[in-house]
């Protein structure tokens, strides 16, 4: 009998961490979410993921960069969910002035072939950040081709 639960439990955790490995691929790249806050303004989210890091930045209408933020990123399974973890997390105003951010950011998501679907600021309270569900779209570079859907 343990040797069959064991089994089982071994069989799940690899299906998990191919899920997640493909997850992973399908996530490198570049995502972007057109915005607007709760005083009218008009800004752009983009998310940049390189195998387990990031590159989060919020950029105003006239392209400046209002924050950029940078860290590890991993991705783990919640109960029935696919959630993404931001951690050791270094953000400022620019790239060049970075300091250490001392929190967590988890957020469920599902992919739908280039949407990336976040659900964010459900893991705890945070001042100035209201939880958000964010339809993030795949930034295609110039001239390239495609991704297929899986």
């Amino acid at each position: 009998m343990k040797t069959l639960i064991h089994s089982i439990c071994l069989a799940s955790l690899l299906t998990c961490t191919a899920a997640f490995a493909d997850d992973l691929e399908s996530l490198a790249g570049k995502w972007s979410v057109k915005k607007v806050s709760s005083k009218g303004q008009n800004f752009t989210q983009t998310i940049e993921v390189k195998k387990d890091k990031f590159v989060f930045e919020i950029r105003a209408e006239d392209d400046s960069v209002a924050v950029h933020a940078e860290g590890d990123f991993k991705l783990e399974k919640l109960g029935p969910f696919n959630a993404a973890r931001f951690y050791n997390i270094r953000g400022d105003r620019s790239a060049s002035d970075l300091e250490d951010v001392d929190d967590v950011y988890v957020s469920v998501y599902t992919l739908d072939g280039d949407s990336w679907i976040v659900a964010s600021n459900f893991d705890k309270q945070r001042d100035g950040q209201n939880p958000s569900m964010d339809v993030y779209r795949h930034v295609k570079a110039a001239g390239a081709a495609a991704k297929p859907n899986k």
